[in-house]
C-alpha cells in the first residue's frame, strides 16, 4: 500500500467516533506533510482549502460524501482530512494545504476566527431549524452510532423513554447555541462563503453541486459529474452507509420522513420561537 493508499485508508477509518480523536490527529501530522511538500514544489492548488459548514443534521454526511468522491478530490488536488471540533480547538497555524475540512459547525464569527495561511473556499450547508428537531430526534432514538460521550448517551437513553413531543422539547430547549449559529450565518456576504439549503439540495442535486463545486473552481466533465451525483444520491449512500453497519442497525440515511409538518405541535412553534426568536424566518423559512 503506497503513502497516498494509507492517507486515504486512515481518512475513511478513522472518521467519526471521538475515542479515536489521537489517531485522527496523527492523520492530520500526515496532511500537514503533504501540505509542506506541496508548498515546496510550488504545487498549492487554488483554493487550497475547502471547508464545510453548516448545524449538525443538516446534510453534513452528504456535502461531505460530495468533496470525498474520487472525482471530486482529484480535480480538486485535496484529501480529506478526519472531522475534529475545529470551533472549539481551531488549529494553530491553519489547516494544511491540499485539503476538505468536513464538518465545521461553528458560527461565522468562529470560522473567521479561524487562521487561513492559503486561500480557501466555504461551503454552507443549512436547513429548516425545525426539520433539524425531528431529524435531531430520530438521529438520538435510532440511528445515531454511539458516542462514547456519557453525558451524550445518557441524555439519548433519557429520551428514548419520553414521548416524541417531549423529547423535541428537550431538544428544542438545548439546542440554543446551535440556533445562534445558524443565525449568524444568515444574510452574510463573504466572496469566500456561499450558502446553500439542503431542501434545494433533496428537489435537486444537479443545480447545487454545479453552484458548489463553481465556488470552489472545481471543473468536471459532464460524465464525471454525472458519475458524482449518482453516487452520492440519498439511495447510493443509504446502501453505502448500511454495508459499514451491523444486520440489525438502521441507515443514517433512513426512510423515515424528517418533516416538522408532520409532528410538530403548538408547543414546539412557541418552545423554538422562545429559544431563538425570528430565526425561521430569518433564514428564509415559512412561520407556522
Amino acid at each position: 500500500m503506497s503513502s497516498f493508499d494509507a492517507r486515504e485508508w486512515a481518512t475513511r477509518t478513522l472518521n467519526w467516533p471521538p475515542a479515536r480523536n489521537t489517531a485522527k490527529r496523527a492523520v492530520h501530522l500526515a496532511a500537514r506533510a503533504r501540505g509542506r511538500a506541496l508548498e515546496a514544489r510550488h504545487a498549492v492548488p487554488d483554493p487550497a482549502v475547502i471547508i464545510a459548514a453548516g448545524p449538525q443534521k443538516a446534510g453534513s454526511q452528504w456535502i461531505k460524501a460530495l468533496f470525498d468522491h474520487p472525482l471530486v478530490r482529484g480535480a480538486a488536488g485535496t484529501i480529506t482530512l478526519p472531522q475534529l471540533d475545529y470551533q472549539l480547538t481551531p488549529p494553530r497555524n491553519g489547516f494544511p494545504a491540499g485539503t476538505f475540512v468536513p464538518g465545521f459547525y461553528g458560527s461565522y464569527q468562529e470560522y473567521l476566527a479561524l487562521p487561513k495561511r492559503h486561500p480557501h473556499r466555504l461551503v454552507y450547508l443549512g436547513r429548516d431549524p425545525r426539520d433539524l428537531v425531528v431529524s435531531g430526534y430520530w438521529s438520538a432514538v435510532e440511528t445515531h452510532r454511539p458516542t462514547h460521550l456519557e453525558e451524550a448517551e445518557r441524555l439519548r437513553e433519557e429520551m428514548k423513554q419520553m414521548s416524541m413531543g417531549d423529547a423535541m422539547m428537550t431538544i428544542i430547549e438545548l439546542s440554543g447555541e446551535h440556533f445562534a449559529a445558524m443565525a449568524s450565518w444568515a444574510g452574510v456576504d463573504d466572496p469566500e462563503v456561499a450558502r446553500f439549503r439542503l431542501e434545494d439540495v433533496r428537489a435537486d442535486a444537479e443545480g447545487p453541486v454545479r453552484a458548489m463545486l463553481a465556488h470552489c473552481r472545481i471543473e468536471l466533465s459532464e460524465a464525471d459529474l454525472a458519475t458524482v451525483l449518482n453516487d452520492t444520491s440519498r439511495d447510493a449512500l443509504r446502501a453505502k452507509d448500511l454495508e459499514q453497519r451491523s444486520a440489525d442497525s438502521e441507515s443514517h440515511y433512513r426512510k423515515r420522513a424528517s418533516r416538522h409538518q408532520e409532528v410538530f405541535e403548538p408547543r414546539h412553534h412557541a418552545a423554538l420561537e422562545e429559544v431563538a426568536p425570528g430565526l425561521v424566518e430569518l433564514l428564509g423559512y415559512q412561520p407556522a
